[in-house]
């Protein structure tokens, strides 16, 4: 599998991610929405951006090893924000930062939306992915 990550001139410099990814492999894995949520099903730091981004990032890469794929083959990101404003962004990407250092997640097609709510009442962050493997 190769993933070409695409940082276009023309465009503003992209910190963390890739203007566009071009992913070349046999298998596809979606990696649903994955929230801060413990093996219980408990949902893990209320009001707390920093360890749900955090966590769901764990989350999120246990789900693709699971499916056979590695951080190295997620092609995009997305994430979603409750009550996205500069400081909740901040807040979620400082915990999401720390566990993408950890974790070798690189930088990819990146998306951030911001919503009013989430599936469970006290998830604050959830994040889906797309990897290509060979």
């Amino acid at each position: 599998m190769t993933i070409q990550r695409i940082k276009p001139e023309g465009l503003a410099p992209a910190h963390g991610y890739a203007h566009a990814t071009v992913a070349r492999g046999s298998k596809i894995v979606h990696v649903g929405g994955q929230i801060a949520i413990d093996t219980s099903g408990a949902i893990t730091d209320p009001d707390d951006y920093t360890a749900q981004g955090e966590t769901c990032l764990r989350n999120l890469v246990i789900a693709l090893e699971a499916a056979g794929a590695t951080t190295s083959d997620i092609a995009n990101i997305t994430v979603y924000v409750v009550a996205l404003d500069p400081q909740t962004q901040e807040r979620t990407f400082e915990g999401y930062g720390a566990a993408a250092a950890e974790l070798g997640v690189r930088s990819t097609g990146f998306a951030v939306i911001g919503v009013q709510a989430l599936g469970h009442p006290d998830a604050l962050v959830e994040l889906t992915a797309t990897a290509v493997v060979d």
